[in-house]
């Protein structure tokens, strides 16, 4: 028990001890917590810039306009002459989407008849092509409806019959564990978990690089240094799983103990796959470039970036090795839908099952580390006695 508190010593001296690695593993981490989720904080885009083409210029193509200027998806910014002008306005990024009233549009209601309204959005950048389309299409439908309603109406139908017929189903949407079905309540979380690997990485595998290989069990070595980061990872997990999330106003379901229980064998396998990652490419350098390189690789293939149904299965696989893909699962099916730890068995196990083989994999580079150190020890002892 000694060997392992003074092993957990050595490694605490050795983390603190370095500028560089304290700087990754805490003053890192609060510049994510307050830098990365501002862009994220009003939840939904609101308000995207639009430009009208009104060919039409009657009192239909002027509800429809203010109808689609009341949505809080987009804002008619512009009125432009005609085409040219609005999409000269959208290639200077001063408009994300054209609304375009075809001449004719009111006469083509009154007899009647279907009249085609033009939505153009820039698809270049999803998020605004996706607010502009939903801002645009729903005040259409709604005000299509309106149009075939009253139109029951004038031949003798009665309103609920008239309603009944345009839409004869109600669709009532009901966003689950998203309540505001907003971009920061789905990737904040995931975006958290990955924040923690990549400053686990890349500070315990600086620090493991620099580390003086000293004689001892290589067992007791790597609990020891096991323990250490436990330690400080016990502050600092908290913070990011329990106390961000509050602070930032995300739904959190979930209980405390059981997003620990699976935040402590993440904070492992991460630590564990650091050493070795340093063990592999043995500078410094080198292991700051490849992690750093590895960042992005990381963000997609957890899966809540990109879905992992669309993941080639050889890059899915080489995802499982990987702490975040199951901490990710576990650690949001229980903080936003409520789910208790025999609800996450598998991304749990999955994570006790990396920092077992990874453990294993630490204790044989220490092994040979310290078979390597012994022996370079007696080389220059026996030199020394010849001389």
């Amino acid at each position: 028990m000694n060997a392992v508190l003074r092993a957990m010593r050595d490694e605490l001296r050795a983390l603190f001890g370095d500028a560089q690695v304290l700087s990754i593993l805490l003053v890192s981490l609060l510049i994510y917590a307050v830098i990365y989720p501002l862009p994220y904080r009003a939840e939904l885009l609101r308000d995207v810039p639009v430009v009208l083409v009104d060919q039409d210029r009657t009192t239909a193509s002027a509800d429809l306009a203010r109808r689609v200027d009341a949505s809080e998806a987009v804002a008619i910014r512009t009125d432009a002459r005609d085409m040219a002008q609005a999409v000269r306005l959208v290639q200077e990024r001063r408009a994300y989407g054209v609304l375009l009233i075809p001449e004719g549009f009111e006469r083509q209601l009154l007899r009647g008849r279907q009249s085609p309204v033009a939505v153009y959005a820039d698809a270049s950048y999803f998020l605004m092509y996706q607010r502009v389309m939903q801002g645009a299409a729903v005040p259409i439908r709604q005000m299509g409806a309106e149009v075939e309603v009253g139109r029951l109406m004038a031949a003798g139908a009665a309103l609920q019959v008239a309603r009944a017929q345009v839409s004869p189903a109600t669709q009532v949407e009901v966003p689950l564990f998203n309540p505001a079905a907003g971009y920061a309540t789905y990737v904040l979380p995931a975006a958290f978990v990955l924040i923690l690997q990549q400053t686990i990485l890349m500070g315990l595998a600086l620090a493991a690089t620099r580390r003086l290989q000293g004689a001892g069990n290589p067992v007791v070595l790597v609990l020891g240094r096991m323990a250490a980061w436990v330690a400080i990872y016990a502050v600092l997990l908290p913070i990011y799983l329990i106390v961000l999330p509050a602070l930032y106003g995300l739904p959190n379901l979930g209980r405390v103990r059981d997003a620990l229980a699976i935040g402590l064998p993440f904070v492992l396998a991460a630590g564990l796959l650091a050493q070795c990652v340093a063990a592999v490419f043995r500078s410094d350098a080198v292991v700051q470039i490849v992690l750093l390189a590895l960042g992005l690789p990381f963000f997609f293939l957890s899966g809540f970036a990109w879905p992992v149904e669309a993941i080639p299965p050889v890059l899915n696989a080489v995802a499982q090795l990987v702490p975040s893909t199951p901490a990710i699962s576990g650690l949001v099916r229980v903080s936003q839908m409520g789910a208790q730890l025999p609800d996450v068995a598998m991304p749990l196990w999955h994570l006790w099952a990396l920092t077992a083989g990874f453990g294993l994999l630490a204790v044989l580079i220490q092994t040979l580390q310290t078979r390597s150190a012994s022996g370079l020890s007696d080389m220059q002892a026996t030199g020394r006695s010849e001389t």
